[in-house]
């Protein structure tokens, strides 16, 4: 094989490169000239913003869907759909009804307490359900509502209700009918709170408990029509011990005193005397608790410094003149009880009012030295009273007098043994401090009677002509006294009526 042709290239390729390393400078091409190039900052690359927390899918406040929603956007969700929430109030009981406006009770949906309890949900997988809840002034919603239940209560109604006897008749009444305010505000609140409350909320009225009492006006009337119906004269002064509201029914006329007069003969003593001794206090207690009269004539007689006949005298003018010194017109006594046949033996001069008729119209027979009206009489329990607790003309004028005699007075009163007057026309019970009196042609009572709706003074006075009797029968005098008893006592502590009796539904 001939090697020649290749290495001759082998060689030439040799010489070549040798060549083209050597140091000889070669023609220098001309160029554009380099220009540097600025240095280049490092690109930071811009963070993406991070998602805001939204609510769970399926979380419901209020019963509005926000699930996916942020705070904000729920929040504009739910100011937006509980506007509808925030109605007025309306009320209704019976065919009364009252509109509240959601400012008057500052009735709204706090939103932020809504989300708060919604937080757990917030940026979890987990939903969650919140009820609907309004806020509200619980003080403007109270005073609200009292003022509807005052509005919308129906006051109890009194009647008058009788027998067939026209002089028989007592006040009764029909219950009122009111909101219980407590358990009302209950129910409202309740509603207002759960936002329920966009429809009417009806409300019961129920029967009130506290029984009322006739007015003045009303009982005036019955008390007129009842002495135009007595055939004779009926007198009858009623004070209120409460309030010093008067009611007066030929009040200022007068009338055989009777017994009556007895409660200021006890009087009478106490001014006098200073305690008593066993034999008087015997003697007080007959002539108040039984009406003893020659008992009386005995505590006149004590009163004027000693016993018999003569002194009793004197005690009854010393008597009488206390009474007019505290302006009780035509409330005296002359002379002591039974003593015409002494009056005759001995030819006693003794004083006398006018002669018959005196007073005010309309007149009965009276005599001239034993008198009374129903006005003086009850002025005098009235006294008697106010002395009791400590006050009034008595303890001004004696000295002998202090609260706990004047309340010694009222409970001997108090155990007087007669109920066939004024006591037969009250309930079993009732405390009455009293003093009755009775002639052939006039009976009375008088005295104070504690009742549950109030007390008061009560002095009842009838007188009937007796033509060609001796004397009236104490049942149809003294049960004539009984049934303006009842009509006065029925005015404080009227009798509740079922309504249905009355054709009345409530």
């Amino acid at each position: 094989m001939n090697l020649r042709p290749r290495l001759f290239a082998i060689a030439l390729i040799c010489m070549a490169f040798i060549a083209g390393c050597t140091s000889t400078p070669r023609a220098t091409i001309p160029s554009e000239p380099v220009i540097a190039a600025e240095p280049t900052q490092a690109v930071v690359p811009t963070p993406l913003p991070t998602p805001l927390p939204v609510y769970a899918a399926g979380t419901e406040v209020a019963g509005v869907p926000i699930g996916g929603l942020t705070v904000a956007e729920a929040e504009a969700a739910l100011s937006s759909a509980l506007s509808a929430k925030v109605t007025p109030l309306r009320l209704i009981a019976g065919a009364y009804t009252q509109t509240i406006e959601p400012t008057a009770i500052n009735l709204h949906a706090d939103t932020a307490a809504l989300l708060a309890a919604a937080a757990p949900a917030l940026g979890s997988s987990t939903p969650v359900r919140v009820p609907l809840q309004l806020t509200f002034d619980e003080t403007a919603l109270r005073e609200q509502m009292t003022t509807f239940a005052a509005e919308s209560a129906l006051p109890p109604q009194v009647t008058v209700i009788t027998s067939t006897d026209v002089l028989s008749r007592s006040f009764a009444y029909i219950p009122g009918r009111a909101i219980d305010l407590d358990r009302s505000l209950e129910i409202v609140s309740g509603l207002l709170r759960r936002g329920r409350a966009t429809e009417p909320i009806a409300l019961t009225l129920w029967p009130t408990t506290e029984p009322p009492r006739a007015s003045l006006e009303q009982l005036t009337t019955q008390l007129e029509e009842m002495a135009e119906a007595w055939d004779g004269v009926a007198g009858v002064y009623l004070y209120d011990l409460a309030t010093g509201a008067e009611v007066a029914v030929n009040a200022r006329s007068v009338f055989p005193g009777a017994s009556t007069i007895k409660t200021a003969i006890m009087l009478y003593a106490y001014t006098k005397l200073e305690t008593f001794t066993e034999r008087q206090w015997r003697r007080m207690r007959l002539m108040i608790i039984e009406s003893d009269n020659l008992a009386a004539n005995d505590i006149l007689a004590a009163g004027a410094g000693g016993t018999g006949t003569d002194l009793a005298f004197r005690g009854a003018e010393e008597m009488s003149d206390i009474l007019a010194d505290l302006g009780l017109e035509y409330l005296y006594l002359y002379v002591p009880y039974e003593s015409t046949d002494y009056i005759r033996l001995y030819k006693v001069k003794y004083r006398c009012g006018p002669k018959d008729p005196v007073g005010e119209p309309p007149y009965t027979e009276t005599g001239c030295a034993l008198r009374a009206t129903p006005y003086a009489i009850g002025q005098l329990y009235r006294m008697i009273d106010e002395c009791a607790r400590g006050e009034g003309v008595l303890l001004e004028k004696f000295e002998l007098l202090n609260p706990d005699r004047c309340q010694e007075m009222l409970d001997l009163l108090a155990e007087n043994g007669d109920d066939s007057r004024m006591v037969a026309g009250l309930p079993k019970g009732v405390r009455v401090e009293h003093k009755s009196g009775w002639v052939d042609n006039t009976q009375a009572d008088a005295g104070i009677v504690r009742s549950p709706g109030g007390d008061y003074v009560l002095a009842v006075y009838v007188y009937k002509p007796l033509g060609d009797r001796a004397a009236w029968p104490d049942s149809l005098l003294g049960g004539a006294i009984a049934d303006f008893s009842r009509l006065v006592y029925t005015a404080y502590n009227p009798i509740q009526i079922d309504p249905a009796s009355q054709g009345d539904t409530p």
